[in-house]
C-alpha cells in the first residue's frame, strides 16, 4: 500500500501558483541583460527544497496558459475581478518554463485551460498508470480530486507539511471530496469571480450536503430543505429555486477537465515524467540568468540520491 511519503508517486506542482508565490515573496533579481527574475529563482528554490524533502522519481511542473480560458466561454466574467499581472513579472512567465525543463522536470502548459485542469488529467493518467499522485498544492478547487481508493491521491501542503487525505479534506471543507464541486458551486468563489447562490454559504451547504449527498438530489426533493434542521432552513428552499441556473454554471466553472489534450498517455507516461536531472546544457541558460544555486543543487542531489 502506498504512503503520502512514498518516493513512487507521481509528484505534481503547480508552476503558476509557485511563480506568483515566489514574486511577491522574493527580493528583487536581475539577470545581467537587466531583465527581472526574481520570481524564478525562487521557483527554482522552492522545487530545490521540495525535491530534496520528497525525492520522487516521476513528477512533473503545471502552468497556466493565458488568463483566458474555455471557462470564460461559459460566463464572461469568470476571473474578470482579476487586474493584470505586474509588467516585470510577465517576461518570467517563459523564462520559468524554460528553467524547469533546463532543470530536467516535464512542463505542461496548454493553451485554453488551466493548471488545475492540467492537475487533473495527469492525475488520471498517474493512477491509470498504477501510481499514487502527490500533488504540491495550497489550492481548494484540488479537494476535489482527492481519494483513498488506490492508487491514493493526496495534497501536500508545503508550508504546513501536512498531506490531506479524504479525512483531511473534510477537516479543511466540511464535506468529503466527492462533494467539493458541489460545496464550491453553492457557496461560489469570489476569488475567481464565481457567483454561488446568493444567501448560501459554507455553513448551510455543508449542511445541505451532510442532508443530501449532492446538488441533484438537493433539487430532486427541494421540498425536504424547510424541514432540515439546521438555522436558516425555512428560506433556503426558495434561494435555492432562485439560484438554480447560477449554481449549474458555477458547477461547470469549477469541475476540473479529466481531458486536457497532452501527448503524454498511459503507455509513454512513467517514462515522460521520470526525473533523470538537469540537462547537461543548461548552464549557458542559467548564465542568461545570472544564478546557477539551483542548477548545481538539483545535480548534486541527482548524483547523490538517483
Amino acid at each position: 500500500m502506498h504512503t503520502p511519503d512514498d518516493r513512487s508517486f507521481f509528484t505534481l506542482y503547480d508552476g503558476t501558483s509557485m511563480l506568483f508565490r515566489s514574486y511577491y515573496g522574493m527580493r528583487s533579481f536581475l539577470s545581467p541583460d537587466g531583465v527581472e527574475v526574481g520570481g524564478v529563482f525562487g521557483v527554482g528554490q522552492t522545487l530545490v527544497s521540495m525535491m530534496r524533502r520528497q525525492r520522487p522519481h516521476n513528477c512533473a511542473v503545471v502552468f497556466d496558459a493565458g488568463q483566458r480560458t474555455f471557462r470564460n466561454e461559459i460566463y464572461e466574467l469568470y476571473k474578470a475581478n482579476r487586474g493584470e499581472p505586474p509588467e516585470d513579472l510577465i517576461p518570467q512567465f517563459d523564462l520559468v518554463q524554460e528553467m524547469i525543463r533546463s532543470l530536467g522536470f516535464r512542463c505542461y502548459c496548454v493553451p485554453g485551460y488551466e493548471a488545475d485542469d492540467l492537475i487533473a488529467t495527469l492525475t488520471s493518467l498517474a493512477r491509470k498508470s498504477g501510481f499514487g499522485t502527490r500533488i504540491v498544492s495550497v489550492d481548494k478547487d484540488i479537494c476535489q480530486l482527492v481519494t483513498d481508493q488506490q492508487p491514493p491521491v493526496v495534497i501536500y501542503h508545503a508550508k504546513k507539511r501536512l498531506f490531506y487525505n479524504e479525512a483531511g479534506v473534510f477537516e479543511r471543507m466540511g464535506v468529503k471530496p466527492s462533494q467539493a464541486i458541489d460545496y464550491q458551486a453553492l457557496v461560489g468563489d469570489s476569488t475567481d469571480n464565481i457567483p454561488g447562490i446568493k444567501g448560501v454559504g459554507p455553513k448551510a451547504a455543508q449542511a445541505l450536503l451532510d442532508s443530501f449527498e449532492n446538488i441533484d438530489a438537493i433539487y430532486a426533493d427541494i421540498d425536504r430543505v424547510q424541514t432540515l434542521s439546521f438555522r436558516g432552513a425555512k428560506s433556503l428552499a426558495k434561494k435555492l429555486e432562485a439560484g438554480r441556473e447560477q449554481v449549474a454554471i458555477a458547477r461547470q466553472l469549477v469541475t476540473l477537465k479529466h481531458d486536457v489534450p497532452i501527448d503524454t498517455t498511459i503507455a509513454s507516461f512513467a517514462d515522460e515524467t521520470r526525473w533523470e536531472g538537469p540537462m547537461l546544457n543548461a548552464d549557458g541558460f542559467f548564465d542568461q540568468l545570472g544564478f546557477h544555486r539551483p542548477l548545481y543543487q538539483l545535480r548534486e542531489l541527482y548524483r547523490q540520491d538517483y
